[in-house]
This record gives C-alpha cells, structure tokens and sequence, in this order.
C-alpha cells in the first residue's frame, strides 16, 4: 500500500472477557489522553479495522484522535483479533447479539477504568448501532454520556437482505447458520460497488478497498486457508439482523435518553431513510440529532465522504 503502513500505527489492548473467561477481547486505540473517550463498534461484518483503515483520509481513529477525543474500536469476539483458540465453523452462529453487548461492557468498563471514571461515548456502526443501543438499555446507562448510531439499522422489512438469509425450504424461517464465514476481496467489491451508482466512480478510492481487506486478512491468523485467501466472519449477527428486517423490534428507543446522534449515507440500502426516521421519531432523548450525508452508502466512512462524516460526529461529541 502506497502510504499504509505508515498509518497503521494504533495501539492494541487484550483484555479479559467476564463472559468467557479464557477469551481475550482486542481493542484498538490512537492518542488515548485526557479527551472524551470514545468506543466505536463494528457491524456484522468488518471488524474494528473499519474504523483503523491503513491509508489517509479514511482512518476515523486518527481523525478523532486529531480532534482531541480518545477513541478506541473494539472487536467483538471472533472478529479481528478478538478469536477464540478453537473455532469450528460446524458450531452453531458464533457472537450473537447478547454475547457482543457483554463484550461492550467489558470494553466499557475497561476503558472508562483507564480515564478516572469519565462517562464514554459510543459510536455503532450497522449491527452495532443494534448492540451499542442493547448496552445502553439493557446494562448500562448511566457510564454512557452520547451515542451515534451510524448506519442505524432497527426494524423495517427488508426484502432483499430476507431473501438472502431465508431458508430457501421456508422462506418464514432463517437459514441454518455455521458458526462463521469467509470474506475475500472480490465479495467486498462486488458488496459496495453494488451501492454506488453508475458514473460515480470517484465515490471510492481502490486503495481504499485493497488496504481494508489487506489489513483484515493480516488480522486473522487462518486467512491464507484459501485460494483467494479470505478472512473469517462470526454469523452470529446475522440472527439479529434477521428479526430487525422482519420488523421486529430490538430494543425500545424510548429508553435512550442520553443525547443520540443518527448519521447515514444517503444511498445506503441496508440503513434505511424511513427505518431511520422511525428509529428518530421514537427516542425520549431531549437531545437528538439526525443527519444524511449524500454521495455515500453503507461504507460512507472509507469513501469521498468520509470527511464529512468524521466532522459532523465529532462537533456532536465534543458538544455532549
């Protein structure tokens, strides 16, 4: 990579898992000092390493470092670095939607630990817009100062993500799920090209596209295991993602109450406008804000945009 290497200079943490006790969770860091801290959460597919990309003007950790907050991202177990010592992909889906939020906490803990007790802020991308908002109203509220739910997902029918996770014998039922699967380069292109329309080439840069994958193939051990070498993806997300596309509802948004930010791309597929707006309209929080950048999709944070993005959720922070 023409300029990544240099960039990918975060500091890494192990940390002890309360749930699975011989599990050590990895968290990511840039310029950890006396700024708010902030813990960003992956979605279900990429690790922490979306928000650590190797190449510039894409590195969220280091723009929220260079705006004077202490970010941190976290892998939630079996992505990353954060693998188990034995993973079958014959066991049933791997990381589930309760088994992150325990995750979060430990992170959480940790780190608001590390700054004197100082309220943290939490960014939730994707699936984790659904597990950061779990933590906050299912375990801890009172150590959370601000969330962003970035990508929000919540509960909207979803026909095309239903169709790729239906039982083809029994459409009304999900898939049986093994514990994990594999992400190469090629899915990830043909994923997000699939967003941008066509003409708009500049949306993404392929450097970017390459030092993501790059970097997520580095983190997992078994990624030459393949021919392309892939790296390894939990499937357990994909049961929570399952009930929010049917509408189902995770979580009661009344129950946030600490100032919440909602940011997405204005072309992104999976994060929808009217999910989004019904997620809005249904906080108690007297502080909220919504935001919808254009020119952009699910992976607005590694493209032209990013700038954008990075500048509207910090001044939110730095305001809390």
């Amino acid at each position: 990579m023409e300029d990544g290497r240099d960039l990918d200079t975060s500091e890494s943490h192990l940390i002890s898992s309360t749930r699975t006790p011989d599990l050590k969770l990895h968290l990511r860091s840039r310029d950890a000092g006396n700024g708010r801290p902030v813990l960003f959460v992956h979605g279900a597919t990429f690790s922490s390493r979306l928000f650590d990309i190797p190449h510039a003007g894409v590195n969220w950790l280091a723009a929220a470092a260079a705006a004077g907050l202490s970010p941190y991202a976290l892998d939630i177990r079996g992505y990353g670095r954060s693998k188990p010592a034995e993973l079958s992909v014959d066991a049933p889906p791997y990381a589930t939607g309760d088994e992150a939020i325990c995750d979060i906490a430990d992170a959480v803990d940790w780190i608001t630990a590390r700054h004197g007790g100082a309220a943290i802020a939490l960014v939730g991308w994707s699936w984790g817009s659904i597990t950061t908002a779990r933590y906050i109203t299912e375990l801890r509220s009172d150590k959370v100062a601000a969330l962003v739910l970035y990508a929000p997902i919540f509960a909207e029918r979803n026909a095309e993500w239903l169709g790729m996770l239906a039982d083809p014998a029994d459409p009304a039922r999900i898939s049986t799920l093994r514990a994990f699967r594999r992400v190469d380069l090629a899915a990830t292109r043909t994923r997000w090209d699939a967003q941008i329309p066509a003409g708009a080439g500049d949306w993404r840069q392929e450097a970017v596209l390459q030092a993501l994958v790059a970097a997520s193939l580095e983190d997992d051990p078994a990624s030459d295991a393949t021919d392309p070498p892939s790296f390894r993806v939990p499937n357990g997300a994909f049961v929570d993602l399952w009930e929010s596309f049917n509408a189902r509802e995770p979580y009661d948004p009344f129950r946030l109450t600490c100032p919440v930010m909602l940011v997405r791309g204005a072309q992104d597929p999976t994060s929808t406008r009217t999910d989004a707006l019904a997620l809005f309209d249904r906080l108690s929080a007297t502080r909220r804000q919504y935001v919808e950048i254009a020119n952009g999709t699910h992976f607005i944070n590694a493209e032209a945009q990013a700038g954008r993005l990075f500048t509207s959720v910090h001044g939110f922070l730095r305001d809390v």
